[in-house]
């Protein structure tokens, strides 16, 4: 009877420990296999950033060149007479191979008439290229920048075309080229391999390949990309472009990045290289290993526990008991002594906390190390000695992580010098002695969130920049509502002279002529106003109404001016809120209908402005009949970077800026669909953005 009682003990015991090492197991490989999945994705979503950055820098240094040559003097004397030669045109191309990062760089001047007129990559000149190149002839007819990623007889390449003027006069075109080749020297510093590859579409147009390097129909366009890893691609190269997110590939993590032309075509793929032992992977071991000892040490907890019930029921076993409760009491000791050589051996900043006190129970060596605190010390300071959160706050995150519904934090934590730095908490909670503590492995992430936030810095910039460029729209818009009140200023002057001239001016005829000049600069005036407002920044809130709002947007786009209809539906109402940034999310939306409209064979070209009041809430409805937007387009309309437009007309900000104004500035929502409407029993097909904000922004 007690030797089946035993065994009885004894298997009961095995199943447990084996249920227990297969629950542990299966939730540890699901987390660290969800934990590894996320890295991965994270470095291919941050290489695929860096591209993006990097085509962006490259176009916009190239353009600055361009933009710098377009004011130099050889260049416009050389286009107005040719009596500059050749020797001084080419000083400035070797200059600036000499002394900048562009050591492939051409320059093309091309006169008024299409005749390329300089290359400084040939003696050919006086051929008419405005017969070839398709995007030169527009630009003859309205001058303006052009930035493009093309693909040529030699290379894949960034042009950048601006227009040269002689004060009012126009003399040219200049256009800078260079290739893509630079960006892979600039990966390669980061330890990041690149392979450039042209579609294969190209192929044949590609007649003089710079790298005279091709894979299969693709031909490469960087000089340093590495044989190993061509040869890698060209086993399986559809393989290799079809990658979304990432593939694994002997050593490496491989992604990549297609680029897309305006039309939503394939010009290239950037296929990265990244080795996998240089992705920081060591918090997602350190845990594996903590959550491996736990299990091992809970499997000598259950031995030790079914021992001492087993030997309390049978006091006949009692000194075979004490023996045994000895060897698994050492044996405990054992694994407490490896889990502080564990725990104190780690290079990782790990802190066992009280979630209860907030105290801090256990520290190893590298907290010691990071914070700069005695051991002594620490052990007696609490969780919001060392955080900048409060203690409330503290208590929140800690219950969430006993409750398992968060456990990556991030945080600024204090040193023991004062400095303040951003850490990224990994936690989990874990069972001591009965008690319930939070284990947390830290990370210092100071420098990462600071290039972060520097890359931020540069997108609001950019941002900056965008709404500058637009500008010269603005500017072109009020030029054409001066016209007609300058027009009326001049003939009343003029008319009011001659009268004056001839004795022939009567006091009726006089008032007349200044009132009517007095009008018309008042017009200009609030012109100029509406102008400096628009421009003007402004961080607090005003009090506008409906009819202001869509007065002055309208009359920025300049769409009176036009042959475009705008229906406006709306009981006239307040708002309180941001003004200037409400005027220019409406002028992006009439910016955006104004051209496609222009573009549209519509012979009836309509706007439709409808605004209704809903509870606490405006919703601004914005229609136009230019035919709607692309499905494939309609759901990336937002997203930052997209654009319809040429490259050198849109950013693909416009719309993304509108969004982020709408819904962090205003606390709303904006949205839109492709729908058919009626207007005078006539039914129209076209774009509907929907805007809802409330009327009280709330502060």
């Amino acid at each position: 009877m007690q030797s089946s009682t035993k065994l009885i003990y004894i298997i009961l015991l095995i199943l447990l420990i084996i249920s227990a090492f297969v629950t542990v197991n299966h939730f540890l490989s699901k987390k660290i296999e969800g934990l590894t999945e996320n890295k991965y994705i994270q470095t291919s979503d941050n290489l695929k950033s860096q591209i993006e950055e990097s085509i962006f820098n490259k176009k916009n240094s190239t353009f600055n060149v361009a933009l710098a040559l377009s004011e130099d003097n050889n260049f416009k004397k050389f286009l107005k007479n040719e009596q500059v030669p050749y020797a001084n045109l080419n000083v400035v191309s070797e200059k600036i191979k000499k002394y900048s990062n562009f050591k492939n760089l051409w320059i093309h001047l091309i006169n008024k008439d299409g005749i390329s007129k300089y290359r400084s990559w040939t003696s050919k000149k006086d051929d008419n290229v405005a017969i070839i190149r398709k995007e030169l002839p527009p630009l003859f007819k309205n001058p303006k920048i052009v930035s493009i990623i093309s693909v040529g007889i030699f290379d894949i390449t960034f042009k950048n075309i601006v227009p040269i003027y002689d004060g009012d006069k126009f003399l040219g075109l200049v256009e800078v080229i260079t290739k893509m080749n630079s960006i892979s020297e600039e990966f390669k510093n980061k330890g990041i391999d690149l392979v450039i590859l042209a579609d294969k579409k190209f192929k044949n147009q590609i007649k003089k390949p710079f790298t005279k390097d091709f894979i299969g129909d693709y031909y490469v366009a960087n000089l340093d990309a590495k044989s190993e890893l061509k040869s890698l691609i060209k086993e399986n190269i559809d393989e290799f472009l079809s990658i979304k997110k990432y593939k694994l590939i002997d050593e490496h993590i491989v992604t990549t990045f297609t680029l897309k032309s305006l039309e939503e075509a394939n010009i290239g793929y950037f296929i990265m290289f990244k080795q996998k032992k240089e992705i920081d992977l060591n918090d997602i071991y350190e845990f594996d290993k903590f959550i491996k000892f736990i299990s091992i040490l809970l499997g000598f907890a259950m031995i030790a526990i079914f021992t001492s019930i087993h030997f309390y029921n049978k006091s006949k076993y009692t000194s075979e008991l004490e023996k045994n409760v000895k060897k698994r009491t050492q044996e405990l000791n054992e694994l407490t002594k490896k889990y502080h050589q564990i725990f104190e051996g780690s290079k990782a900043i790990k802190i066992i906390y009280d979630p209860i006190t907030l105290n801090i129970i256990d520290i190893n060596a590298a907290a010691i190390n990071f914070y700069g605190y005695k051991r002594t010390d620490f052990l007696k300071l609490k969780a919001d000695d060392i955080s900048m959160s409060t203690v409330e706050n503290q208590k929140k995150e800690f219950m969430s992580i006993l409750e398992n519904k968060q456990n990556v934090f991030i945080s600024k934590n204090i040193l023991s010098s004062g400095e303040v730095k951003d850490v990224e908490i990994y936690a989990s909670a874990i069972q001591i002695d009965k008690k319930t503590f939070v284990y947390s492995i830290i990370r210092d992430i100071t420098e990462e969130l600071k290039e972060k936030n520097e890359f931020n810095k540069k997108q609001k910039l950019f941002y900056q920049q965008a709404k500058m460029a637009s500008m010269g729209e603005m500017l072109e818009n009020i030029a054409h509502q001066w016209r007609q009140p300058l027009s009326t200023i001049t003939t009343a002057a003029s008319g009011a002279k001659i009268k004056k001239e001839f004795g022939d001016l009567d006091d009726e005829f006089f008032y007349d002529s200044v009132d009517l000049i007095v009008r018309a600069a008042t017009y200009l005036s609030q012109t100029i106003d509406d102008f400096r407002d628009f421009f003007k920044q402004s961080k607090n809130k005003e009090r506008f109404t409906l009819s202001t709002l869509l007065n002055t947007s309208i009359k920025l786009a300049n769409i009176k001016n036009t042959d475009i209809e705008i229906v406006t539906l709306y009981e006239d109402c307040e708002i309180l809120g941001y003004k200037n940034e409400l005027i220019q999310v409406l002028l992006n939306f009439f910016s955006n209908a104004k051209e496609a409209l222009n573009t549209s064979r519509s012979a009836n070209k309509l706007i439709k402005i409808e605004i209704i009041k809903l509870d606490k809430n405006i919703i601004f409805s914005i229609l136009d009949n230019a035919g709607g937007i692309r499905e494939s387009n309609i759901e990336k309309v937002f997203e930052p970077y997209f654009t319809t437009k040429h490259k050198s007309q849109g950013t693909g900000i416009g719309l993304y800026m509108s969004e982020q104004i709408i819904t962090k500035h205003f606390d709303g929502e904006i949205s839109v669909q492709n729908i058919n409407f009626f207007y005078k029993d006539k039914e129209y097909f076209g774009a509907n953005f929907k805007i809802k904000i409330p009327t009280n922004l709330n502060s």
